[in-house]
């Protein structure tokens, strides 16, 4: 007989005794604490009162689900509790590393005995039934019915709105539009986009699809329609807002490797934090990283210098706080790497071993390239490149030619992996095996180079902070071995000058040794096994389309194989970006504008608020309106919002406690597992005909097959013995939780566990899918959260990293031979201080001379993104955002907390007007202001929406058959996106570094004009 699942767990907790904690001691634990009134009617758990934690309630009404939370990008887990079919909290899973500070309870503890335990979560993932109930919500889609911008939509049946975005025509004919607007079959076609460029794809490019937040699963599933079965290259993420500027840095130390490195919070006796705000928004999330540094800190076992110009909460316990001058991070970790150089406080074994074999024999599981050679001679046809066998002597074995070469003693290399020292300092001649000299110089000696250009009181000087704080900062970093790391984040690099920026603070770990290392700077371990490959194949299906040409961001594309380049040489007419992270959002919007490389025909926008989100973007509100630019709009989003108020239709999606199917591997540092997000609750959104919830894979899958797009339907997931059909979300997500447990080889789940799953996982209705056996162990998976199988512990091989990076470069080659699209100027290969220009050449610092403050945007620690506006109990902690003054700046300005002033761009002269808050936590000339506050949509502003009640989910009580009624609180404070400078030279589009394609969050300055020195 079938055991009720819920007298299992209290037979398993009457075993245990629980502490009746005070108010006080719940809170240090991290316990989840359960507003009043509009909470209960939704089911959210109050965080007034105290309840009991949902082990010890006995209720056949409530479920259980562990998934992954979605409250930020951090990916922990989250135990949603459900009752009555409604989610009234999360807490902290257990089995999830970053609920438990890397301590989790054995991953084969029986899930009825974890019910006993619990883990930390954050504010975010208190706030997910608030989320998931914002009575803004969209439950159906909308079509526009006045002109883009206007707010005027109305309801559209599901079959209309498929037929019309597959088919197009004249699909406003009612406003008097005549317009033939295209549908996707349109664009369905090999022709060449441009047939004086064919390098640039096929019209299919024409179809652009520009992502928000998506996670590993989801992205697949949009790549799968995007690229695969319409074959346009042009499926791109926004990995440029999100933090591309510190991800360029390790992109340029690793070849293109890895993006993701962290000081390990464990194991490292000192820590640089620069532009990282750990306790308050990084990744892992504060209930983890934050949590670990700062227990370890009051232990005595770590300490940590913030970087910042604003104070961040970590500050209270940083050994010191370097309030730097936005932007300036180069010039602080330029000098440090000169003072270590010069002071020879390198780790001198580390750097010496020019291959895998002699780290190896050092203790080491990473080398670097610091002894090896590079050609600086001009006249050299290999000129910038590192010297190779083949340079010394063309007739070397093919399998040998691209060895690169070291010095040994004397002047005749040798190839590197035949040494087992090399010189490492040196700049001068070899010879060839022809008697010819090269002038080369060792990677090791550019970078000296490089740091020598400025002096320390220059870098001083640029960075704004005494010299005794580089050269301290240097001394305690050389002083811990290999257990001193840097955690870098969101605020290094993400400006112009930003990639070189972030190598320069990337490469301090190189010189010390530490990457790979215990205590040091780590690349996250990875997942713990393949989800879309094994028993089904979810990466191949007949009619597969291979997508070619140039993305209209032009990233991971070089300039000089054009047609355009041929006949027309420099400048482009916007920059390229062959050495890039990739994600550029903000330069595929600044290409639709200016149609360049080629027109888009067709836009879809899932979770994306470019104009929102984006330094500048409300420039693009011009972009969207315009209907030669974007002829077709399609956004797929949970609400209106700043941006898909100019789409012509608008797709309702499910929020992450109902969707958003993931499969999340760990953030940097160490850690391998792989959490999956699954639903906890049962859609809100309407349903199709055939009962899919609308959503994101309803509708590409529905689109798909309008349209006659292949991998989509009956047949397209083949598996061992037959293929599979595509019908429903669930038929590529479970096919790919099922790979995923087989191939972690995970058990198959007990009796009383697969009882479990089934009793409280909405995602067991899909159980006939799989195979019995495919089941059992995806129940073994499910009821955990994911894949956990590996420690801490297990990730390292003694002092090192099993998963690590193996290899960092001093010198990047491929980065040395990238030109400014624009310029034709080459960039440097080492890390190096450079001056934040635009792309054309334009100094900001002298063009903006009369604007006297630097303005700075941060993040709080309950909130996330722009939707956490949605975040009830939040917005009741702070309803507004500030403009925090230093408060010597403010006693000039004679202003106090509370006065009203005005902030001015050069970009844009009307401003924004917000509230002082004068404090010494933030630099002298610096503004700083909070994300995530001054939304004009979401809720905040009145809608003209045909049956109103109807389509938003708080029906009668925020509209009526005819208007949405607005929230005026939603809509409190300012974005300072608003006012963030413009590139006068590029048609007044938002600024980008020209390497990476680095969207500039650090380099605006402002004017100040008093509106009132009264405070509210």
């Amino acid at each position: 007989m079938e055991k009720d699942w819920t007298q299992l767990i209290h037979e398993k907790v009457k075993r245990r005794e629980f502490l009746k904690l005070s108010a006080a001691a719940i809170a240090a634990a991290g316990m989840p604490l359960a507003g009043a009134g509009a909470a209960e009617a939704t089911g959210a758990s109050s965080p007034r009162r105290f309840k009991k934690i949902a082990p010890t309630v006995k209720s056949k009404n409530r479920n259980i689900v562990h998934s992954v939370c979605l409250g930020c990008n951090a990916r922990c887990g989250v135990r949603a509790i459900v009752q009555g079919g409604k989610l009234v909290k999360h807490a902290g899973n257990p089995y999830h590393p970053y609920n438990t500070q890397f301590q989790p309870i054995d991953y084969n503890t029986p899930v009825a005995e974890s019910l006993a335990a619990t883990g930390t979560i954050c504010g975010k993932a208190e706030e997910g039934a608030n989320y998931l109930y914002n009575p803004y919500r969209l439950l159906k889609p909308l079509k526009r019915s006045g002109k883009r911008g206007s707010g005027k939509f109305e309801p559209i049946e599901w079959e209309q709105l498929i037929d019309e975005v597959a088919k197009g025509g004249k699909l406003f004919a009612r406003l008097g539009d005549m317009t033939e607007y295209p549908g996707l079959a349109s664009l369905d076609s090999d022709q060449p986009i441009n047939s004086d460029a064919p390098e640039l794809g096929s019209v299919r490019n024409g179809f652009i699809f520009l992502s928000g937040r998506d996670q590993t699963g989801r992205k697949e599933f949009a790549d799968r329609f995007v690229r695969d079965a319409f074959g346009s290259i042009n499926r791109i993420g926004h990995t440029d807002i999100c933090g591309i500027g510190f991800r360029m840095g390790n992109w340029a130390l690793t070849e293109k490797k890895e993006v993701e490195f962290k000081a390990d919070p464990l194991n490292a006796e000192f820590m640089l934090v620069l532009g990282a705000n750990i306790y308050e928004a990084t990744q892992p999330g504060v209930n983890t990283y934050g949590a670990m540094v700062a227990r370890r800190n009051s232990e005595g076992e770590l300490s940590f210098v913030v970087v910042d110009p604003r104070a961040t909460n970590a500050s209270v316990h940083a050994k010191n706080w370097i309030a730097i001058k936005p932007g300036q991070d180069g010039a602080l970790a330029m000098g440090m790497i000169r003072w270590i150089i010069e002071n020879e406080r390198y780790n001198r074994g580390f750097l010496l071993s020019p291959n895998a074999n002699s780290a190896a024999a050092q203790g080491y599981a990473c080398h670097s390239n610091a002894t090896h050679l590079v050609i600086t001679d001009p006249s050299h046809p290999n000129h910038r490149k590192l010297l190779r066998a083949a340079d010394i002597d063309p007739g070397v074995p093919q399998d040998q030619a691209n060895a690169f070469m070291v010095l040994v003693d004397g002047n005749r290399p040798v190839p590197f992996d035949k040494a087992g020292t090399a010189l490492l300092d040196f700049a001068g001649e070899v010879v060839t095996a022809a008697g010819a000299s090269i002038k080369v110089k060792t990677s090791f000696r550019l970078l000296a180079e490089a740091a020598q250009l400025h002096s320390l009181e220059e870098y001083a000087g640029l960075a704004g902070v005494p010299v005794s704080q580089i050269i301290d900062i240097a001394k305690e970093f050389t002083s811990h071995g290999t257990r001193a790391a840097v955690t870098q984040y969101h605020g290094v690099g993400n400006y112009l000058g930003g990639t070189h920026a972030a190598y320069a603070v990337a490469v301090l770990n190189a010189l010390v040794g530490s990457v790979d290392r215990k205590g040091g700077y780590l690349k996250g371990g990875g997942g713990a096994a393949a989800w879309n490959k094994g028993l089904y194949d979810l990466t191949d299906f007949p009619g597969k389309r291979k997508p070619a040409g140039v993305m209209i961001s032009r990233e991971k594309a070089a300039y000089e194989k054009t047609t355009e380049f041929k006949r027309h040489g420099y400048p482009s007419k916007r920059p390229w970006f062959p050495f890039t992270v990739g994600g550029l959002c903000v330069e595929a919007m600044s290409g639709i504008d200016e149609q360049y490389p080629y027109p888009c025909k067709i836009l879809f926008t899932y979770f994306f608020n470019p104009v929102y989100s984006i330094p500048g973007g409300n420039r693009y509100e011009a972009t969207l309106a315009d209907h030669k630019k974007v002829p077709l709009h399609v956004s797929i989003d949970v609400t209106v919002n700043e941006s898909n108020l100019y789409a012509d239709y608008i797709v309702p999606d499910l929020t992450y406690p109902e969707g958003h199917y993931g499969f999340l591997t760990p953030h940097a540092p160490a850690l391998r597992f792989t959490a999956v997000r699954v639903p906890t609750v049962e859609p809100l959104t309407a349903k199709t005909a055939d009962g899919q919830a609308y959503s994101l894979e309803a509708f590409l899958i529905d689109l798909a097959k309008a349209a006659g797009l292949p991998g989509f339907g009956a047949g397209t997931v083949p598996g061992a013995q037959a293929a599979y059909g595509l019908d429903s979300g669930e038929d590529y997500y479970l096919r790919g939780i099922a790979n995923l447990a087989a191939n972690a080889k995970v058990p198959a789940a007990s009796q009383d566990e697969i009882a479990f799953v089934e009793a409280n996982y909405p995602t067991a209705r899909y159980k006939h899918l799989l195979k019995p056996e495919e089941w059992a162990k995806c129940c073994y998976l499910l009821a955990r959260g994911g894949v956990f199988q590996q420690s801490y512990e297990d990730v390292f091989a003694g002092e090192n990293h099993r998963f690590g990076v193996k290899k960092v470069v001093l010198y990047n080659e491929e980065l040395a031979t990238q030109r400014n699209s624009l310029t034709g100027e080459y960039c440097s290969g080492v890390a190096a201080y450079t001056v934040a220009t635009t792309p054309t050449g334009e100094v900001l610092a002298e063009e903006d001379a009369e604007y006297g403050y630097n303005m700075v945007t941060y993040k709080m620690n309950v909130h996330a993104q722009a939707r956490t506006v949605w975040h009830k109990w939040a917005m009741e902690i702070f309803p507004e955002n500030y403009i925090l003054m230093n408060e010597r700046d403010a006693a000039r300005e004679k202003l106090s907390t509370g006065n009203k002033v005005r902030l001015i761009s050069r970009s844009n002269t009307q401003g924004i007007t917000g509230k002082i808050k004068v404090t010494k936590l933030v630099r002298t000339g610096c503004l700083a202001i909070a994300h995530h506050y001054g939304h004009t949509m979401m809720g905040a502003a009145p809608l003209s929406v045909t049956n109103a009640n109807q389509v938003f989910f708080g029906g009668n009580a925020v509209a009526d058959k005819k208007k949405l009624k607005p929230d005026m609180t939603i809509g409190r404070g300012i974005n300072a996106n608003n006012i963030s400078r413009l590139d006068r030279r590029l048609n007044n589009t938002p600024l980008t570094d020209a390497v990476g394609g680095i969207p500039d969050f650090s380099s605006t300055k402002v004017k100040i004009e008093v509106v009132s020195r009264t405070a509210d």
